[in-house]
């Protein structure tokens, strides 16, 4: 399992020629060109854990700190990017090498590994070519085996427990959008693949740019069509995410608490922009 994991960690990198070895050994199909690498890992599915245990939806914070405190209790420096998933597959295969059924794996693997797997994971299998959800159902696997073995936590991640639900109603467009780009918040996952298919569902125009400036375009155009969307997306994503209780558990329902709130929302449908706005 040890190997399985740093050979998925190397994976995740930059394409390079000897990861066309790496993957047909771990029975994987071909890995993608460097456009479609970049397009999936690099602007859409991050592989960082902030962005999902996050409460701003961001790289860093302190949801980064918390496991950069992690690596330092156990004794050096973090790494450059400690909360990048290479790094955390990397580590959890040296412990489960050097300290099998730990409680500093266990921590690990618990708080800052498996804890986001479940909402990142289905993305990887919603918007990846094959090779991304076939990397993302073998290590699906191997957490799920690696689980077995530890145990059950005794609690749920702290970044769970910490996560603050979405606020009854957010004061204008821009605390919601801060809301919806937070997975943490609404136990669902907004990328610009799923923003291009509402816009392509609901016949609206999607403006290039980053996710917050086309979402807050979607918005402005139809409120109500739109947060109803989100509604049914978080649902639809709940369905989907990888087996590893009681992590999955937490998603699901804040998933569903997101959804619940989003259609509430829509039925307000109070959160638009002035289009001279969205102009500018």
């Amino acid at each position: 399992m040890s190997e399985a994991l740093r050979a998925l960690a190397v994976l995740l990198e930059s394409p390079r020629p000897e990861h066309a070895a790496i993957a047909q050994a771990l029975e994987l199909p071909p890995p993608p060109a460097a456009d479609e690498h970049t397009g999936v890992l690099v602007f859409q599915a991050y592989p960082y854990a902030s962005v999902y245990l996050g409460a701003e939806g961001m790289l860093g914070g302190e949801a980064r700190d918390r496991i950069a405190g992690f690596w330092r209790a156990l004794g050096g420096e973090p790494p450059v990017e400690p909360d990048h998933l290479s790094v955390l597959l990397a580590g959890v295969a040296a412990l489960a090498e050097s300290a099998p059924a730990s409680s500093v794996l266990g921590a690990l693997f618990w708080e800052h590994l498996a804890s986001w797997m479940p909402p990142y994971l289905a993305t990887l299998r919603r918007i990846g070519a094959p090779f991304h959800v076939a990397w993302a159902d073998l290590l699906a696997t191997l957490l799920a085996e690696l689980a077995d073995e530890l145990g059950p936590p005794a609690r749920l991640p702290l970044a769970l427990r910490a996560a603050p639900a979405p606020s009854a109603a957010p004061a204008d467009l821009d605390a919601l959008l801060a809301t919806l780009l937070a997975p943490a918040r609404t136990g669902f996952v907004v990328v610009r693949d799923d923003l291009e298919r509402a816009a392509a569902e609901l016949g609206l125009g999607l403006r290039a740019g980053e996710r917050r400036f086309a979402l807050r375009s979607l918005i402005s155009q139809d409120a109500t069509a739109v947060l109803g969307w989100l509604a049914r997306e978080a649902r639809s994503q709940a369905a989907a995410l990888a087996t590893l209780p009681p992590i999955t558990a937490w998603w699901i329902a804040r998933a569903h608490v997101g959804a619940t709130w989003l259609s509430e929302l829509a039925a307000q449908a109070r959160y638009r922009e002035p289009a001279e706005n969205l102009a500018t």
